[in-house]
């Protein structure tokens, strides 16, 4: 149910009025303004170390594509709910009013307990054995936009009420919008609502937005403040809540260590990195923010779709999320703050992103829907599997986690599917894109001579020796180092590979650079069908394709596939045969059948070259690789 329709209440400030219904999503702030610290404690560094050997163990036959156990509860690092936004429709079920169910006998409670000095009257009161106050600032009215016939105004008002915890940072919070629920709403003009169902009941609506409140706290604190304002309870029991309540926003977080968020979350290579290359890299949409201007990791976020979340987890998700890693925005030095300051440390948050979700909003309560419940696992779970693809423990160590006012380094056991990090590092990544460039032809002939003259001895050497070996001039080799910058340096007027690794790489794939260029220019086109669909350039086969070296030809009954000379592991077979799969499948469901009962041909390490394998098995639709050699 979209619930947005609101008017400027009497001071006459639309935006400000909007800006008070937002939940809080970030840390109270402070005037203190520093660095951070740059060296991690011994003791932490080994923390983490073994934090890192405990959730990506090493061993020859695991994949990155291992999946826990998961028949049962696990117990992991408890998340907290930071912000959280609903709306909450009341109607009385067994009444009626001209012809429509419900009442406006709710709403009318409201208006008449409400008072401008609402916050004197009531001062303190207890919930779930906290103190608690209503919050001046944040309390209100204005005249709404929907039109009272029968009444002796014009349209209704609406109210709002700001509450918040004693507990010495206020940052415990709601802010409850009250607003009346009208069949067939109409401005004073006559016009309709278009915004508000026609078939909305007669009640109360409720836009609820927290701060550090669980879901299910949210409706009991309603009912206890309404409790205190003298209003029957009655009107906020269960079987009141209309079908319509629904939440639009939802985001958890936990505190970590700054020194092991540096290292494994926000710096260079770091799991934010990952997603955000993983995510660009596939179909989908998503985007990478950042700001380290004054802090390494100070306010940066990944955004990606679910189809994207979907990939990384071979699990179907919902909703699009943001994996958020973000200081207050003056964050704590070593220097400036206190050892008990929990601020000093950053969060790592998951949050619903609605711009990269289909979805705008999921019920209350159904068990055969998405709802609340099922958008809190989502988010947990997501979490906690950025954790683990981050090599920290999933585990509540407090070592690497940070309590704060409101968040506990506690663990529960709790029906989670955490799955090992597929995504490739960044460098391989940086790599493969730069080698894609030599591949697909973003490059000129020229271009190509000086990196292949490098690769076939030439590493090393200066820019005139390259250029005569390359036969091009002084300029086409500057040319190449800037095209290529991932890949080569240029020092001393000499050009080299950073590494004899990133070389390695590219003479594997000048060995079928002719097969690749064949693929690029051609051969995918030959995969085509008319009766079917067609795979061109475009395509995320190709891209896999060019991406890795991979050769792709056709024959009667599949694909022959060709992975290049490069030798590989079993694990690396795995990892290379399941991305194409996965590419293949987004290609169109032609690309799919053939790709999975092509032959393929393979270096394995140890064990020389092997030609027209098939590793892939399928049952129904369930592929094994159980071929692939041990």
């Amino acid at each position: 149910m979209s619930d947005d329709y609101l008017e400027p209440g009497p001071q006459g400030d639309l935006a400000e009025l909007l800006d008070d219904a937002q939940p809080v999503t970030s840390d109270s702030e402070d005037s203190v303004e520093g660095t951070i610290e740059s060296e991690e404690s011994e003791e932490l560094r080994e923390a983490v170390g073994e934090a890192s050997r405990q959730v990506h163990p090493e061993s020859p036959e695991s994949t990155e594509y291992q999946t826990f156990d998961t028949d049962g509860p696990i117990p992991c690092v408890e998340p907290r709910v930071h912000a959280f936004g609903a709306h909450l429709l009341f109607s009385q079920p067994d009444v009626s009013q001209n012809g429509h169910p419900g009442s406006l006998s709710p709403y009318d409670a409201v208006v008449s307990q409400y008072e401008p000095t609402i916050a004197v009257d009531i001062g303190s009161f207890v919930f779930d054995g906290e103190l608690w106050e209503i919050n001046p600032e944040k309390t209100r009215y204005w005249s709404g936009g929907i039109a009272a016939p029968a009444r002796p105004y014009e349209t209704f008002n609406e109210y709002q009420i700001g509450v918040r915890a004693q507990d010495g940072l206020g940052e415990r919070k709601a802010t409850f919008q009250f607003r009346p629920s009208v069949p067939d709403a109409r401005t004073a003009d006559g016009e309709r609502i278009d915004s508000m169902p026609e078939d909305l009941p007669y009640g109360l609506r409720v836009q609820a937005n927290s701060s550090n409140l669980e879901p299910d706290e949210v409706i009991p604190l309603l009912r206890r403040l309404a409790d205190e304002l003298n209003i029957n309870e009655h009107y906020f029991r269960d079987e009141c809540r209309h079908e319509f309540s629904n939440a639009y926003q939802m985001e958890m977080y936990l505190r970590l260590d700054r020194n092991a968020g540096e290292q494994h979350i926000a710096g260079k290579g770091a799991v934010l990195d990952q997603l955000a290359l993983f995510g660009s890299n596939h179909r989908g949409k998503g985007e990478y923010k950042w700001d380290n201007e004054k802090v390494i990791g100070h306010r940066n976020a990944v955004s990606l779709d679910a189809g994207t979340w979907k990939k990384l987890t071979e699990k179907r998700h919902s909703v699009g999320k943001t994996a958020k890693y973000y200081h207050p925005e003056f964050a704590r030095s070593e220097e400036t703050s206190a050892e008990d300051d929990p601020l000093s440390d950053p969060k790592l948050e998951l949050q619903w992103s609605k711009e990269y979700s289909d979805i705008a909003s999921v019920p209350w309560d159904d068990p055969d829907a998405f709802d609340v419940e099922a958008l809190r696992t989502e988010l947990d779970e997501s979490l906690v599997n950025v954790l683990l693809w981050a090599g920290l423990p999933t585990r509540a160590d407090p070592r690497i986690y940070t309590a704060d006012h409101y968040f506990e380094v506690t663990e529960s056991e709790r029906d989670l599917d955490l799955v090992e990090n597929k995504m490739p590092s960044v460098q391989d990544g940086e790599e493969e894109q730069a080698v894609a460039h030599f591949a697909r032809g973003d490059a000129s002939e020229g271009e190509r001579s000086v990196l292949t003259a490098l690769a076939d001895g030439g590493d090393g050497a200066d820019i005139e020796n390259l250029a005569e070996m390359s036969d091009t001039s002084r300029s086409t080799v500057y040319r190449a180092a800037e095209k290529f910058d991932d890949l080569v340096e240029v020092a001393n007027a000499k050009m080299s590979f950073e590494d004899e690794v990133i070389r390695k790489k590219f003479q594997d794939l000048l060995n079928t650079f002719e097969d690749v260029t064949d693929w690029v220019v051609g051969g995918v086109r030959q995969l085509a069908s008319a009766e079917t669909e067609t795979i061109d350039q475009d395509s995320s086969l190709a891209r896999w394709a060019r991406r890795h070296g991979v050769s792709i030809t056709e024959s009667v009954d599949g694909m022959v596939v060709d992975l290049g000379g490069r030798p590989l592991s079993r694990v690396e077979l795995v990892k290379l045969i399941r991305a194409g799969v996965d590419a293949a499948d987004e290609t169109g469901s032609m690309a799919y059948r053939r790709f999975i009962s092509g032959k393929f041909s393979y270096t394995e390490k140890g064990k020389g070259r092997r030609t027209g394998q098939r590793p892939i098995n399928r049952n129904g639709d369930v592929l094994f690789s159980s071929k692939l050699p041990r």
